[in-house]
């Protein structure tokens, strides 16, 4: 038997770094969406983590089976790009460390807790683990690993469709970091207090606007929203872009998206977050 994993993928619209001595303890607090985009991860036989065929994230993967002495990796396809903002590298990571452990008969919270230590070691990510880990419309209001931070599942009352696409280029985390001011932390502060007292959706899309179009340029997304009926509201996470669409739009939107030449994919939101199933 081998295993499958599959990760919801999550875009964070709201977040506010919390650095610590400890990696269990560092993370982030904020909000974002798990959508039912997944990551479906397969084990193979040897040590990597491949995504579209291409070895990546290969300090990690080595890392992680030096640790627990076991040789075995995973492979896992996606239309969107490593860097976009979508938590591919911590989906890779869950995955990768759910087969290690899994493996060995380990407890499988500790994998997700090493996936999240390895992705503040390496500066790819910080809230996203116990986002995926959770599903959902996802608030993190304590910082750190599954098991150790806290992340709320905000109910949503029914379908949401959403439109994910692709837009500009990518930015490594560590960077997008560096460019995060004080003013902007404050801000994050006071949105997520707002996206915490209403729980609802429309605020939180509001709010994520708000939030990351002092971080990105949004000239992009503009772009290839124009003249597009039936979009709620949208916001950007680097290059991804999250449209919340009136259902008898949707397809539309997907299809104008693809013609202009964008990947652009129909989501929803998660309602599971991180499972595993043993596969023949």
């Amino acid at each position: 038997m081998a295993l499958r994993v599959y990760v919801p993928l999550h875009i964070s619209g709201v977040w506010i770094p919390h650095y610590s001595e400890n990696p269990l303890e560092a993370g982030s607090t904020g909000a974002g969406l798990a959508v039912t985009s997944l990551l479906v991860a397969e084990e193979v036989s040897e040590c990597g983590i491949f995504l579209n065929g291409l070895r990546v994230l290969v300090d990690q993967a080595r890392e992680l089976c030096s640790e627990l002495g076991v040789e075995r990796g995973v492979s896992a396809r996606s239309w969107f790009s490593l860097g976009a903002g979508f938590g591919f590298s911590a989906a890779l990571l869950v995955s990768h460390s759910l087969v290690l452990h899994s493996a060995l008969r380990l407890p499988l919270l500790r994998a997700l807790q090493r996936a999240h230590v390895l992705e503040v070691k390496y500066r790819t990510g910080l809230g996203d683990v116990i986002a995926e880990y959770t599903g959902g419309f996802v608030v993190r209001v304590k910082p750190g690993a599954p098991g150790v931070g806290v992340a709320l599942r905000v109910p949503v009352k029914s379908r949401v469709d959403l439109v994910l696409v692709e837009v500009g280029a990518g930015e490594s985390t560590s960077s997008m970091l560096s460019r995060m001011s004080r003013e902007l932390l404050a801000e994050g502060e006071r949105l997520l207090e707002r996206v915490l007292d209403a729980q609802d959706l429309l605020v939180f899309f509001e709010s994520a606007r708000m939030f990351t179009s002092r971080l990105f340029n949004y000239g992009p997304a503009e772009r290839a929203l124009r003249g597009l009926r039936g979009v709620v509201d949208y916001y950007l996470k680097k290059s991804a872009l999250v449209a919340w669409c009136e259902r008898d739009h949707t397809w539309d939107v997907v299809s104008e998206l693809e013609k202009r030449g964008f990947k652009a994919r129909y989501s929803t939101i998660s309602p599971m977050g991180v499972h595993v199933v043993d596969t023949p």
